[in-house]
């Protein structure tokens, strides 16, 4: 029996969402649910008979089948997930996000010709980061990548991997950086009180 704060997998296509799509439901009805679905930010009034309850707790390393953390579609893992890196047992562990939203966060790959232009500045002796401004000796007391444009496969700069990984992990979007210094200006005031 299906009821409010169950999670739940649609078994099959419905108006645009995939099957397999994980959502929660916010409301049961004699028949009928309203289901908020992670992937589309959507809520849906769907029958009961095109939704099952799952165990989200049971998906993942070591289960079959995983919840890609961008589309949130169950999809099995080491088929539907790239091998991201191999743990201290010897055991391959899979990326969060699926292999099909993976390709579009990965957007366009640096150009060759930009690569190279790069590779032709690469700091050697001495870096300061253009973004935390930390101090570091390239590539022994810090990583240092090439950032590029995802949409036009353009060079940026030469960053630490550090902070390579934070514009990624705000998906190189200003809009989501001012929101993350609005929150921090917020907390940073309340903390204050």
């Amino acid at each position: 029996m299906i009821k409010v704060n169950d999670f739940v997998v649609l078994t099959e296509e419905y108006k645009g969402i995939e099957k397999n799509s994980v959502g929660f439901v916010e409301e049961v009805r004699a028949s009928n649910a309203k289901v908020f679905f992670i992937g589309k930010n959507i809520l849906v009034d769907i029958n009961l008979s095109k939704i099952k309850f799952i165990d989200v707790t049971r998906t993942g390393k070591p289960y079959k089948y995983k919840i890609c953390n961008v589309c949130h579609i169950l999809k099995e893992d080491f088929i539907d997930f790239d091998i991201n890196q191999t743990d201290a047992k010897g055991r391959k562990t899979t990326r969060p996000t699926c292999t099909k939203c993976r390709k579009v966060i990965d957007g366009v790959a640096l150009k060759p010709l930009e690569r190279k232009r790069m590779n032709d500045i690469k700091p050697e002796f001495f870096f300061t980061c253009p973004i935390c401004k930390k101090s570091s000796i390239p590539f022994v007391t810090a990583n240092l990548v090439i950032d590029h444009d995802h949409d036009t496969g353009n060079a940026r700069d030469w960053i630490c991997d550090s902070c390579n990984t934070g514009l990624g992990r705000f998906k190189d979007s200003v809009e989501l950086m001012k929101e993350a210094i609005k929150y921090l200006e917020r907390h940073k005031q309340s903390q204050k009180s």
